[in-house]
C-alpha cells in the first residue's frame, strides 16, 4: 500500500510540474514570503492557493492518478498541502523558516470533471460526487473563519496552534495542558453564502454553502453541475460547472410517428400542429376539444427551446372563457412536454422563486387568474412586460413560459392582461359541453389506461421538439407584409383589443410554425396560421365569421375552414395571399 501511495506522490509532483503549476506555486510562495517582516509574520497570516485540476485532461496523462482523485479527494487534497509547503520551504527568502505547516492550505477547484450523477437517495457516498441542479435562490453573504490562532496563557514558547475551523471546545497546551485562548485579532474571515438548487425529480430543495471565489460564479437560473465531497455532518463543495445545453444536430433521425404524420398533413403548418396538440390532455377531454389552447400550448414549450438556443422570444398563454377547468387540467399535463414546470399556489408562496425555479420550462397558474392576489398578479405581469424578474437580490432574466387562464373577464381588464400576455386562447365557451358529457360518461364506463403507445408518442414529440427548436428562422417580406397588414386592419376595427404585444405574439407564432415544420423562413401559410390562431382566441364579437374560427374534428374539414378564412383575410386586409 506503501509503494502505491509512493507511487501516487512522485506521479502527482510530475503532473503538477508538466502543467507548470509546479513553477507557479513556488512563485505564489515567493510573493507571500516577500511580503512578510518581522511584524507580519509573528502574526502567523494564513497562505492558500488556487488549484485548478482539469480533471479529463489528468485522467488522460495519469489515469491512476485520476482516479485516485475521484476517489479519495481528501488525501489528494493533503497531498496538495505537502508539496506546497515544501515548494515554500525550499525557497531562498529566511522568513520560510517562521511558516507553520497549518498555515499553508490548497484550495482545488475541478474543472472538466466527467459527470456521473448521484441519486440523492443513496445513504453513503464516496470520493467526489456530482449533482445537477437548478439555482433558485442565494442568500446575502455571511462571514466565516479559516483561520485561527490559539495561545497558551502561560506564554509557553512556540506552542502557537493555527486551526482552519473554530473548535467546539478550546485546545490545550501541548507543555502545560493549560486551555488555551483565541487571538481573536489574528483570526481571518471570509465570505460564503447558502444557495438554494432546485434537482429533477427531487420534491424538496437543497441548501448548500458556497465560498470564495466559488460565489461570482452564481447566477439565479443557471443549472449547475455540483462536485461536491459529502463528509459526516456537512458537504464541502469543490468546483461549480454551468451545464450548458445544445441544440440536437439538424441531421438527427426524426421519429417515424412525426415523419409519417407530416406527410398525411401534406406540409400544412395547421394541419401538422393540429394532429401534434391533439395528444396533449387525452386524459382531460376528447382529442378535438380546445385545440385552440392545445396548439398554443404546443408552440410555447418549442419557443422555450428556441429561446435557449436561438435567443427568440417566448411565446406566453393566457387562456380566457366562461369555464376553465378543463383548460386548468389540459395545462398541467402539457407541462409534462418541458424540460421544468412549476405550479404557482396562492399562499407560502414565492414568484420570483416560482418563476426562476421553472427557468428553461413553464410556470403554470393552475387556478383562476382571480384567485392570486394583486401582488402576485403585478408580479407576474411585471415580469412578462419587462423581461426581468424582481428578486431580493437584484434582478434575473425571466427564462421560461407563463401559462395562465381565467373565467368571466371583464373586457377591459381582459385588453390589459391580454396586452402584456400578447395572445388569448379560446377556452371553454359552451361549445363542448356535449362532447365533454360524453367523454366523462365514456370515462366513467370504461376508465382511461395510459398505454405504452400513448407514452411513446408524447416522447417521439419531445425528441422532435428537441430538433427543431434550434432551428434559426427568418421572416420573409411577404410574410411581413401580410402579417402587418392584418395587425393596421385589426387595430382599425377594435383599437383597444389589439396592442403592440398582439403584433409581436404574431411574428413569433409565425417564426414558431415554420421551426415546427423544420423550416427555417416563415411563409405565408405561417402567417395565415398566426393570423387565425390570434382570431380564434379573441374575446367575441369577433373580427371573422365563427365557421371560418371553428376547429373540427375531422382534419380534412379543417382545412376547408382555412381556405374560407383565408378568402376573408383577403378582403379583410386588401391583400392578394398566394400560398405556397
Amino acid at each position: 500500500m506503501s509503494t502505491l501511495m509512493r507511487h501516487l506522490d512522485l506521479e502527482l509532483l510530475l503532473y503538477l510540474d508538466r502543467t507548470r503549476i509546479l513553477l507557479d506555486m513556488k512563485n505564489e510562495c515567493e510573493i507571500f514570503l516577500d511580503q512578510l517582516n518581522e511584524k507580519t509574520v509573528s502574526k502567523f497570516p494564513p497562505f492558500r492557493y488556487l488549484l485548478e485540476i482539469d480533471v479529463m485532461g489528468l485522467l488522460e496523462l495519469f489515469p491512476e492518478l485520476g482516479e485516485h482523485l475521484i476517489k479519495e479527494p481528501l488525501k489528494w487534497q493533503r497531498y496538495c498541502n505537502d508539496i506546497l509547503y515544501a515548494c515554500l520551504k525550499t525557497s531562498d527568502n529566511e522568513m520560510n523558516q517562521r511558516i507553520q505547516s497549518s498555515q499553508v492550505a490548497v484550495n482545488i477547484r475541478l474543472k472538466s470533471f466527467p459527470h456521473v450523477l448521484f441519486n440523492f437517495k443513496m445513504r453513503h457516498y464516496s470520493g467526489i460526487v456530482s449533482f445537477k441542479g437548478l439555482l433558485i435562490n442565494v442568500c446575502k453573504p455571511t462571514n466565516y473563519v479559516y483561520h485561527t490562532v490559539w495561545s497558551c496563557p502561560e506564554e509557553c514558547e512556540g506552542n502557537e496552534i493555527i486551526l482552519q475551523f473554530i473548535p467546539k471546545t478550546p485546545p490545550k497546551c501541548y507543555l502545560c495542558r493549560s486551555t488555551l485562548f483565541e487571538n481573536s485579532g489574528l483570526r481571518r474571515c471570509d465570505e460564503q453564502v447558502e444557495a438554494t438548487f432546485k434537482f429533477k425529480n427531487d420534491l424538496l430543495p437543497k441548501k448548500y454553502t458556497i465560498i470564495n471565489d466559488l460565489i461570482e460564479k452564481l447566477k439565479l437560473g443557471d443549472t449547475y453541475f455540483i462536485n461536491a465531497v459529502v463528509l459526516k455532518k456537512a458537504t464541502a463543495i469543490w468546483s461549480l460547472e454551468v451545464a450548458v445545453m445544445h441544440p440536437a444536430p439538424t441531421t438527427s433521425p426524426i421519429p417515424k410517428y412525426i415523419t409519417k404524420i407530416f406527410d398525411a398533413c401534406d406540409r400544412k403548418p395547421w394541419m401538422f400542429t393540429y394532429c401534434l396538440a391533439s395528444r396533449i390532455g387525452v386524459k382531460v377531454c376528447p382529442a378535438d376539444c380546445f385545440v385552440n389552447v392545445k396548439i398554443n400550448l404546443l408552440l410555447s414549450i418549442i419557443s422555450i427551446r428556441a429561446q435557449n438556443w436561438c435567443g427568440s422570444r417566448i411565446l406566453h398563454c393566457l387562456a380566457a372563457g366562461h369555464d376553465t377547468r378543463y383548460v386548468a387540467e389540459i395545462m398541467r399535463q402539457a407541462c409534462l412536454l418541458a424540460n421544468s414546470n412549476v405550479l404557482l399556489g396562492t399562499s407560502n408562496c414565492s414568484v420570483a422563486t416560482a418563476l426562476i425555479g421553472a427557468s428553461g420550462g413553464v410556470c403554470v397558474m393552475p387556478l383562476p387568474l382571480q384567485v392570486y392576489n394583486q401582488k402576485q398578479i403585478h408580479s407576474i405581469v411585471t415580469a412578462i412586460e419587462t423581461g426581468e424578474i424582481q428578486h431580493e437580490t437584484g434582478k434575473v432574466k425571466l427564462n421560461c413560459a407563463v401559462w395562465a387562464h381565467g373565467m368571466d373577464f371583464k373586457r377591459i381588464v381582459l385588453y390589459d392582461v391580454a396586452r402584456v400576455f400578447g395572445t388569448v386562447c379560446r377556452a371553454d365557451y359552451g361549445e363542448y359541453t356535449n362532447e365533454l358529457a360524453d367523454f366523462i360518461l365514456q370515462q366513467t364506463i370504461e376508465p382511461f389506461k395510459t398505454t405504452t403507445e400513448d407514452k411513446q408518442t408524447l416522447n417521439d414529440i419531445s425528441i422532435y421538439m428537441d430538433i427543431v427548436g434550434g432551428i434559426k428562422v427568418s421572416i420573409g417580406e411577404e410574410t411581413q407584409h401580410l402579417l402587418s397588414n392584418y395587425f393596421l386592419a385589426a387595430r382599425r376595427e377594435k383599437t383597444k383589443a389589439v396592442s403592440a404585444g398582439n403584433m409581436e405574439s404574431l411574428v413569433t407564432i409565425c417564426a414558431m410554425s415554420a421551426r415546427l415544420c423544420c423550416r427555417s423562413a416563415a411563409n405565408i401559410d405561417d402567417a395565415i396560421f398566426a393570423i387565425w390562431l390570434h382570431a380564434s382566441g379573441m374575446a367575441e364579437p369577433r373580427f371573422a365569421p365563427d365557421e371560418y374560427l371553428e376547429t373540427p374534428n375531422d382534419i380534412n374539414k379543417l382545412n376547408s375552414v382555412i381556405e374560407k378564412f383565408v378568402e376573408w383575410l383577403e378582403n379583410f386586409t386588401g391583400c392578394c395571399i398566394v400560398q405556397k
